[in-house]
């Protein structure tokens, strides 16, 4: 009677709206854009006329929200499928939107481009601070140092995607939890009709350039391939009332990495440091042929600065054989500075899906059901490989990946102003990162001793890091690889599995003007 009408939870979508009464012309409302998070207002003015005559208005949308004070921007399904990705990763459409820029947790960030991905600071705000929902659930990553390589769960392939909001503060008691944004995906459904996408994706080194140190080496352009191919088909499974929707993605990434490191001169594996520039050279652990020291050797270093064989060790013999021999000039005074040059390749593989279901019960009832898996495998090498390989950082080495996320959703119409919500959730991260190669004991074969040998966390040398005191090194500490890291990195390897559940009930009451949420 006073003239207030409300939809609750519809669907996103285009919509015609129809108003009909007794003496009055029909109005018709086209193309009611309805997106995601979206409190539209639609004012209906009808006029006095004939039944049979019918007032069709085209919807423009409004500049300005008056129904809801939070800010917050849609992307749209068509910038979702239009747009080009470069990695086909729907949050890097989060650049488009005003305030937000992406930090360290990107595809390339990083000091060691770790692969870290969906991090965005919005208005400057941290993106562990971020809120991000799937299908109404919580799809925030809860590991330990971003383990997975990202913020979420899992991340749908983007032609699953319908559309997502970013909402920025002030926001409703609904999106709570984090300052930061609240970033609401919708994932797509099926219809009363059948349609399905195939795509293949490809790059190949052979369009690149080489680069000025590969140059240099003389050496071969670095293989530089990704494909990323995929297909969904989504349709009806009873007309009008169940619906399905199915999603696949891989992707295959096979790059070439430039690795510099210090490997020891010919002359300085046999303990040759006669040469001028080197430091003195002595034995500050046992009396190994080096003097007492005394007025004509006041160090008490090896004499000519050359260490006698039967004093270099032999386990650091047999480990320093596995050392390659420079293939590149150098730098430096002796041209011991970079004088090593790998390129290894990185192997990144990735395969995800998504299978949604639809159910509409009745017109008081509707249920969807959907899961998402992802599987990573990420493969970073060092500056060696093997057993010596080199690593320095928890960033290199193998890493293995999975990811699970289901939600189920129940809107219940209880009478003509109330709805009712339900969702349960659930997501689960196991992960994984070993050194290369795992598993691999070579203690007992090198003799290293004062060691603990466990099968749980072992492979390859343990960490050794060769580095000079004094005022004098000869090789830079930190410069990567060669003298400064040997063997496998200290923090590999890491497991971790998380599990976490959700379930939330809201009810919303329409009360003349007003509209009343409330929930658990």
């Amino acid at each position: 009677q006073s003239g207030y009408y409300t939809f609750a939870s519809l669907p996103i979508g285009t919509y015609t709206v129809t108003a009909e009464a007794q003496g009055f012309k029909k109005f018709v409302r086209e193309n009611v854009v309805l997106e995601v998070g979206q409190r539209a207002r639609l004012d209906l003015t009808l006029e006095v006329g004939e039944i049979a005559e019918t007032v069709v208005v085209e919807a423009q949308t409004p500049l300005l929200s008056t129904q809801d004070a939070s800010p917050g921007t849609v992307v749209q399904n068509r910038m979702v499928t239009d747009l080009p990705l470069s990695m086909r990763n729907w949050d890097d459409l989060m650049g488009l939107i005003a305030g937000v820029q992406g930090d360290r947790y990107t595809e390339e960030g990083g000091a060691t481009a770790a692969g870290r991905t969906g991090g965005v600071n919005v208005h400057g705000v941290r993106s562990l601070q971020n809120n991000f929902i799937l299908d109404g659930v919580d799809n925030n990553s809860i590991s330990t140092n971003v383990q997975e390589l990202t913020t979420q769960v899992v991340r749908p392939s983007v032609d699953s995607i319908q559309e997502f909001k970013i909402i920025t503060n002030p926001y409703s008691a609904e999106y709570g939890r984090s300052p930061g944004s609240a970033i609401t995906v919708t994932t797509k459904s099926g219809t009363n009709e059948f349609h399905g996408t195939a795509y293949w994706f490809g790059r190949n080194d052979i369009f690149d350039a080489t680069s000025f140190f590969l140059n240099r080496a003389g050496a071969k352009k670095a293989k530089n391939r990704q494909n990323q191919f995929g297909f969904n088909v989504g349709g009806p499974i009873v007309r009008n009332h169940a619906f399905f929707f199915f999603d696949y993605e891989g992707t295959r990434i096979r790059r070439g990495v430039t690795r510099l490191g210090n490997v020891p001169l010919p002359n300085e594996r046999i303990g040759d440091f006669s040469a001028p520039g080197y430091a003195k050279i002595f034995d500050r652990v046992g009396d190994c042929r080096a003097k007492v020291p005394d007025a004509f050797n006041p160090d008490g270093s090896f004499k000519d600065n050359k260490i006698p064989p039967e004093c270099i060790d032999p386990v650091a013999k047999r480990i320093l054989e596995l050392v390659p021999l420079p293939n590149l000039p150098g730098s430096g005074p002796l041209r011991n500075v970079f004088n090593f040059l790998r390129t290894p390749t990185l192997i990144d593989d990735t395969d995800k899906f998504t299978v949604r279901g639809d159910w509409q019960v009745n017109a008081n009832n509707n249920l969807f059901v959907r899961y998402t898996f992802s599987d990573r495998f990420r493969y970073v090498p060092g500056v060696f490989g093997g057993i010596i390989d080199g690593t320095s950082t928890s960033a290199f080495g193998r890493l293995f990946m999975k990811g699970h996320s289901a939600a189920i959703g129940w809107n219940r119409t209880l009478g003509p102003r109330v709805l009712n919500e339900f969702r349960i959730g659930w997501g689960r991260n196991a992960s994984h990162g070993v050194q290369d190669p795992f598993g691999k004991n070579t203690l007992a074969e090198f003799g290293i001793l004062g060691v603990r040998d466990d099968p749980l966390y072992s492979g390859g040398l343990p960490a050794i890091r060769i580095q000079a005191r004094g005022g004098t090194q000869t090789i830079p500490a930190g410069q990567g690889g060669g003298l400064d890291h040997l063997g496998s990195p200290v923090f590999l390897p890491k497991f971790q599995f998380t599990n976490q559940f959700q379930w939330w009930d809201m009810m919303s009451v329409t009360a003349g003007a007003h509209q009343l949420r409330f929930g658990v």
